[in-house]
C-alpha cells in the first residue's frame, strides 16, 4: 500500500465502504490503486493495460462493496483476488481474439455472419446510447480516454482535474457499459 497512505485505510474504512461510503471508496481507491496497478503490471508482465485493469478492479469492489468483510486484511485480499481474475480473464478474452483474428485471416473470402455484423452494430449503439446518458463531466473523460486515446494524466491535464478523479470517473463508466453489456 502507499505508504503516506497507509493510515488512512483501517477497518472502520472497510465498514463504511460495506455501507455504501463512497468517500470510504475513495480512500480505499487511493490508497490500493498504485499497488493494484503494479500487481497486475507483474502479472503481464507489461504497463499496457494494467491501469483499465486497475480500474476494473476498482469497479468490482465497488459493485460488491456489501459484501467485503469488515477488515483491512480481508479488503487487502479481496481486491487480490480479483485483480488475479481480472488480468486471467483478460489474457483468456486476448487468446480468443487472436484466436479468431488467425481463423478469419486464413480462411480470406469468409466474412462475418449478418447476425454477428447486426450483434455489434447495436452493441455500439447501446454503448454510445450509455456514454451519452452519463453525467457531463464523466461522459467527458470517457470520450477524451477512448476516443481521442488519451492518457489520464494528459486528461486531468487538460481539464485541470487530478489523476485520480479522471481515474475513479473512469471507471464508474466502464462499470455502467459493463453492467448494461452483461
Amino acid at each position: 500500500m502507499n505508504e503516506r497512505y497507509q493510515f488512512l485505510v483501517d477497518d472502520r474504512v472497510v465498514m463504511a465502504l460495506r455501507e455504501g461510503d463512497h468517500k470510504a471508496y475513495e480512500t480505499i481507491f487511493v490508497c490500493y490503486f498504485p499497488r493494484i496497478k503494479y500487481y497486475i503490471k507483474g502479472l503481464l508482465k507489461s504497463g499496457g493495460i494494467a491501469e483499465e485493469l486497475t480500474q476494473e478492479v476498482f469497479a468490482r469492489l465497488w459493485e460488491n462493496h456489501a459484501s467485503v468483510k469488515p477488515s483491512v486484511k480481508s479488503l487487502t485480499s479481496f481486491l487480490f483476488t480479483i485483480a488475479y481474475r481480472v488480468t486471467i480473464d483478460s489474457l483468456r478474452s486476448k487468446q480468443v481474439r487472436e484466436s479468431y483474428y488467425n481463423e478469419q485471416v486464413n480462411q480470406p473470402g469468409e466474412s462475418a455472419s449478418a447476425e454477428e455484423d447486426y450483434m455489434a452494430r447495436e452493441t455500439s449503439r447501446l454503448v454510445e446510447l450509455l456514454v451519452e446518458r452519463m453525467p457531463a463531466r464523466q461522459r467527458e473523460i470517457y470520450k477524451m480516454s477512448r476516443h481521442l486515446g488519451l492518457s489520464n494524466e494528459e486528461i486531468a491535464a487538460r481539464l485541470a482535474i487530478s489523476k485520480r478523479t479522471v481515474e475513479n470517473q473512469l471507471s464508474l463508466a466502464l462499470n455502467k457499459i459493463k453492467g448494461a453489456l452483461f
